[in-house]
């Protein structure tokens, strides 16, 4: 199998890994997300029902007042007067209120005067028999100190909203003189138009009778209070379900409404769609992949192989081998033709050793020109005279004795000005070719210009290789510049679900949901530390990412040293009481305020700070000391610790570098802390250095100006 098919097999194994993994990953989120979004928005419109239902007893009672609070009804409940029935309570009265049954009740707990009627049929029908138990058991009367009632009343035809307010001669409180009834059936003619003006499909049950499977789990849990009550339909339907109460604020009745399921599978469609999206983009990335590589690496490979077969079968080594590009092949190919070039001249050596004195000049492909102290050519090789248009605008005559006294067409004029002190000079030929001329002055002993020696290269292989090295370069900083967009993104994607999982695994080790035993204690303090060890991680990598990006934005304040080393000094204390180390803090006297981020300048002595208590020796010392060095604020860091060799010192404000893979293991790390420092501190305006000797400590120094500028 060649190197092609190999790399065909393993690139799309890795993107249908990838693939698969992406795939699974967005099924478990983004349809966990719909589930959630589905809950909240049935709940959202349940809520809307069960509002619905409140403002109609809100109007209920506002009719109540009006009538309760009524001078007339005053009266007429304590003297019974004919006349307030004749005048106000006539056959109409309930059409005009939408109500089914109006009681007037005295304080004694005896209707007075009734009113019932079947709204459907329109005929006057008997106060129902549960209205009456319930103002006979003084659940409907009002009592002192009381001044509403509400709620649902189950009666034989159905359960009713019940709405009173006790009889008063005035708004202010006075003394009643008995109860005020109105009650509306909740029945079908009443869900049928709550539905229309929701959209919604409805269902009531009442506990007296048996319920669905799913209006009973809903019932239980919420008397459980388990949280709202979302139920998925067997028909595929989405159901919310709400509590209907008595005036007593006993649970008698459960309503249900229920909607098709449109956004969840709206949602599905749509992970349809991006899985489709991710297989594509796999097939097309892999593809792309795959042509790539073999455009950039095993094409150039077979390329040399032939070229290898072709010198053997032909045994000529002036072929030479043409590789673009700046890497490993091209040094190859750099390295065959040199080898080639090497034999050629050790060929040509043997063959033409007498004739190269000769036919040296005439053999070089660069331009050479002998002109006198005018600018008159005296002399040219064959390259020049090829290559006429870069020497001269007019014809001049050479000498008899000339080997280009044949030639009439070298002309006398350079192509530039006349001055001793010319270097270089690039001009571009007829043929498109671009040549490096250069001329030298030839002196005598007295330094006067006797001659002037010009030559000229065909630099076009490498002004071509510059344009190139330019455009890669270009290209480099522009991928350089997305990755660092795409780490930040990332780094951003991954801290939601890491503040997630640090924030559930610290109510379980806080023991919010219940107790755990010691190792489930022990592994969920694990969960959470190594969570936040991880955020640390993707934060610093954010920074740095930021920092590549030219968006890492500085904020800034004015502050004291000493209040900053304490705030330090307070967050390091437990870490560095573990090691018994001691952490002496230093600011000299007068020491003014300073003007920059404070954030950051608190990241920077936290990270140098953690390094010397990390690297310390047990029962060891760590120092800070802050003075002023003319405009600038400086501030080392010293330890007791193990110290940094010589050798070391280029690792450490590189990025995920540490010393050696020894002390990552004693001391770890991801080797961002450093580098970051470097880069905020730069960023100030300051700059970071050390002083350190394998064994004897180290001692990191920083500087920032003292004011924004």
């Amino acid at each position: 199998m060649d190197v092609s098919k190999k790399l065909l097999i393993v690139i799309y194994t890795m993107f249908a890994l990838l693939t698969l993994l992406l795939i699974v990953a967005a099924h478990t989120i983004l349809l966990s997300s719909f589930l959630d979004l589905e809950t909240r928005d049935t709940i959202k419109n349940t809520d809307k029902i069960e509002q619905a239902i409140a403002w109609e007893a809100l109007s209920i009672d506002r009719t109540a007042r009006d009538w309760a609070y009524w001078d007339d009804t005053y009266d007429f409940v304590k003297t019974l007067n004919p006349e307030f029935i004749n005048s106000s309570l006539d056959d109409d009265t309930l059409y005009d209120l939408d109500l089914n049954v109006m009681l007037f009740v005295n304080k004694s707990g005896v209707v007075v005067h009734s009113l019932s009627i079947d709204l459907i049929n329109g005929t006057n029908v008997p106060v129902p028999t549960g209205i009456l138990e319930g103002i006979d058991s003084g659940l409907l009367t009002t009592r002192e100190n009381m001044d509403h009632i509400q709620g649902i009343v189950l009666l034989d035809k159905g359960p009713m909203l019940i709405v009173g307010r006790p009889i008063r001669a005035n708004l202010e409180g006075g003394p009643s003189a008995g109860t005020l009834l109105l009650g509306k059936y909740i029945d079908s003619s009443y869900i049928d138009s709550l539905e229309e003006r929701t959209q919604s499909s409805l269902s009531l049950h009442t506990l007296n009778e048996e319920m669905p499977p799913d209006f009973q789990d809903a019932f239980d849990k919420a008397v459980r209070g388990d949280g709202d009550a979302v139920n998925i339909l067997e028909d595929g339907r989405v159901a919310g379900y709400f509590i209907m109460r008595d005036p007593a604020g006993d649970p008698v009745a459960i309503m249900r409404t229920d909607y098709p399921r449109d956004l969840y599978a709206q949602g599905k469609k749509t992970l349809i769609y991006m899985y489709c999206f991710l297989l594509l983009s796999g097939l097309v990335i892999g593809t792309a992949t795959k042509f790539s590589l073999d455009h950039l690496l095993v094409s150039r490979l077979v390329a040399i192989d032939s070229f290898l077969e072709k010198v053997k079968r032909e045994k000529d080594t002036s072929q030479q081998l043409e590789m673009e590009g700046e890497d490993e092949i091209h040094r190859l190919s750099k390295g065959i033709n040199e080898m080639l070039s090497s034999i050629r001249l050790a060929e040509q050596e043997l063959k033409s050793r007498e004739y190269e004195k000769k036919f040296i000049l005439d053999s070089l492909e660069e331009i050479v020109v002998l002109r006198d102290p005018k600018f008159n050519i005296c002399w040219a090789n064959q390259a020049a005279l090829k290559n006429k248009d870069l020497l001269t605008v007019e014809v001049k005559e050479l000498p008899f004795d000339s080997p280009q006294a044949a030639d009439k067409d070298i002309v006398q004029k350079p192509l530039y000005p006349r001055a001793p002190s010319w270097t270089d000079q690039e001009f571009t030929s007829f043929e498109g070719k671009t040549w490096l001329l250069r001329s030298k002055p030839i002196c005598d002993e007295n330094g006067d210009t006797i001659a002037i020696l010009e030559n000229g290269v065909e630099i076009t292989e490498r002004k071509n290789y510059e344009t190139e090295l330019f455009r890669a370069k270009h290209d480099a900083e522009v991928a350089n510049h997305t990755k660092s967009e795409f780490l930040a993104n990332m780094s951003h994607e991954l801290r939601t679900p890491l503040n997630s999982i640090i924030g559930f695994s610290d109510l379980l080790y806080e023991k919010v949901y219940g107790e755990l035993n010691v190792r489930q204690l022990k592994a969920v303090g694990n969960i959470s530390s190594s969570g936040k060890n991880l955020l640390n991680l993707i934060n610093e990598i954010l920074d740095l990412s930021k920092v590549e990006s030219r968006s890492f934005d500085l904020h800034y304040s004015t502050f004291g040293m000493a209040e900053l080393f304490a705030e330090v000094r307070d967050m390091l204390f437990p870490f560095a009481a573990s090691k018994g180390i001691k952490i002496e803090l230093k600011v000299e006297n007068n020491l003014p305020r300073v003007s920059a981020d404070r954030e950051r300048i608190v990241q920077v002595l936290s990270n140098l700070m953690t390094n010397a208590v990390k690297f310390s020796n047990e029962n060891g010392c760590v120092r800070v000391k802050a003075t002023q060095n003319n405009d600038f604020i400086q501030i080392a860091v010293s330890d007791e610790g193990i110290g940094i060799a010589a050798v070391n010192h280029d690792k450490l404000f590189k990025p995920f570098s540490q010393i050696d893979s020894s002390s990552s293991k004693k001391y770890p790390g991801t080797g961002l802390g450093l580098a970051l420092v470097k880069e905020i501190v730069q960023l100030h305006g300051g700059s970071v250095w050390f002083e350190s000797e394998a064994g004897k400590g180290s001692t990191f120094i920083f500087s920032i100006p003292l004011k924004q500028e």
